[in-house]
């Protein structure tokens, strides 16, 4: 049985002691946000609660006011919870919900939770305590991701692939240190949120309207109360600032940006002109009339949501550059942008762990590719240079000249017969040669601190293991995939 919302609260507006017309429709739907902010009740009901203990604190409730609403909020949050709470537009928004359930529920006692408190702060602190759960939800999945890609670079050590630069085959590369180069940048990104989370984690409460409240309200038993960090030091700037949404979005595409450039990488890597990786058949579909296809759509939508993101990110600039101080009803539009950018981020990131997990290399294409790609032609000149004595320039030139006659005769570096090889250099004959152009031995020789070669992948395998370890005993939480 749904709840019954007062029909007279919902057809008299709390705000409207001196307005004499009844509200337009127009102005009834254009005006409503509960169709989007509902969400926001849990934090709604989090933040009322702690108000209403800083209230008894100062004596405007009685204990037994404070404990009926206590027991009014709880019983509401269970109503929306189970699915019996009726959602009206007439009511605007969730805090309106909120308090004329309350009100129904209680009687005037619940007309007495708003006291030293506006919408303009209860919304931004509620919009702050949304953040700041997300946050958590968000780190989970990154480190879910880091944990996939650190446990796929242990496994690919020994696995050779190419790497590129323009798009053009470059240089081999263990397949570990491709992975290692996404746990570099999502690693940045669970860091980034340490940065999101201090500007979020302020209390507004207290604030009012803007210029503070007319009651002696104890800001740091709210702060405690909430366990937030630090209290803001200026109420104008506290209703109207959305640093912490601007931040959070920012975060968020950057982070989306970083799983768009992987699943541009898989996009790439499963095409039949590629074929370096396989999809499993559960992330990838067909064609409703190409029966041989098999597209990696999974990829292909968070390339899209990362525009949904980044689009998110420019309408709250816009919305702020021109509002003057302080609050003003443009910043209904904010949280439309967060709530979306909050959905698509932990769906992408979860999409990205199932492809990591999934995906299988070729080795036979990957080695092919390196070969007719001519990877180790600076392996070749660098041989000349430390073995024959001969300058750069000099070296580059003629490692130049053999791959142009590799392109002519449609060779590699491999299998050019050596007769062709030496005809221009006897530096090209022998075994040496051979050595200088392995592609094991091209990623062995990078044996510098972040580079490609075995020992020092074992080295950056270690590195992020502690640094995993490092998160674990910070967050004080273990997670498991």
């Amino acid at each position: 049985m749904k709840s019954k919302t007062n029909k007279t609260q919902t057809n008299k507006k709390m705000w409207g002691g001196r307005f004499q017309e009844k509200m337009s429709s127009i102005m009834e739907r254009i005006g409503e946000s509960i169709s989007f902010d509902k969400r926001l009740y849990r934090e709604d009901i989090t933040g009322s609660l702690a108000h209403a203990k800083g209230l008894e604190k100062i004596g405007i409730l009685s204990r037994d006011e404070l404990k009926n609403i206590q027991k009014g909020l709880s019983q509401i949050l269970h109503e929306i919870e189970s699915g019996e709470f009726e959602f009206h537009s007439a009511l605007e928004d969730i805090h309106m919900h909120i308090e004329s359930r309350l009100t129904d529920l209680i009687g005037n006692t619940g007309k007495k939770l708003h006291t030293a408190r506006s919408r303009n702060d209860q919304v931004s602190q509620d919009v702050r305590l949304y953040i700041l759960k997300e946050i958590q939800e968000i780190r989970k999945l990154i480190f879910q991701l880091l944990e996939t890609l650190l446990l796929r670079a242990e496994e690919s050590v020994n696995t050779i692939m190419p790497g590129f630069t323009h798009l053009q085959v470059a240089q081999p590369i263990r397949a570990s240190h491709y992975f290692l180069s996404y746990f570099s940048m999502f690693l940045r990104d669970y860091e980034e949120l340490d940065n999101v989370e201090k500007t979020t984690s302020i209390l507004v409460l207290g604030s009012g309207a803007m210029a503070g409240v007319n009651y002696p309200t104890d800001r740091d038993f709210l702060k405690n109360e909430l366990q937030l960090n630090s209290i803001s030091l200026n109420s104008m700037d506290a209703v109207s600032s959305r640093d912490h949404i601007l931040q959070f979005l920012f975060f968020a595409s950057q982070c989306m940006v970083h799983l768009s450039r992987f699943s541009e990488d898989t996009i790439i890597y499963t095409s039949q002109d590629y074929s370096y990786i396989q999809l499993s058949d559960s992330l990838t579909t067909g064609s409703s009339i190409m029966p041989q296809k098999k597209n990696p759509d999974i990829a292909e939508l968070i390339r899209g949501k990362t525009a949904r993101v980044i689009s998110n990110l420019n309408s709250l600039f816009i919305l702020l550059k021109g509002l003057p101080m302080t609050y003003n009803r443009d910043l209904q539009e904010d949280k439309i942008s967060l709530f979306d950018s909050v959905d698509q981020l932990k769906i992408s990131l979860e999409g990205i762990t199932e492809i990591v997990k999934s995906m299988k290399f070729i080795p036979e294409n990957m080695e092919s590719a390196l070969k007719k790609g001519f990877a180790t032609a600076t392996d070749l000149a660098d041989f000349l240079v430390r073995e024959k004595n001969i300058p750069f320039r000099e070296a580059h030139e003629l490692v130049g000249k053999l791959v142009e006659i590799c392109v002519k005769e449609r060779s590699n570096l491999f299998d050019l017969p050596e007769e062709k090889r030496k005809n221009l250099s006897d530096f090209f004959i022998g075994e040496e040669y051979f050595e200088a152009i392995s592609l094991y031995n091209s990623c062995d020789k990078k044996d510098v601190y972040g580079g490609t070669a075995k020992n020092r992948q074992i080295e950056q395998i270690e590195f992020c293991k502690n640094k995993l370890q490092e998160i674990k005993i910070k967050s004080n939480k273990v997670f498991v995939i």
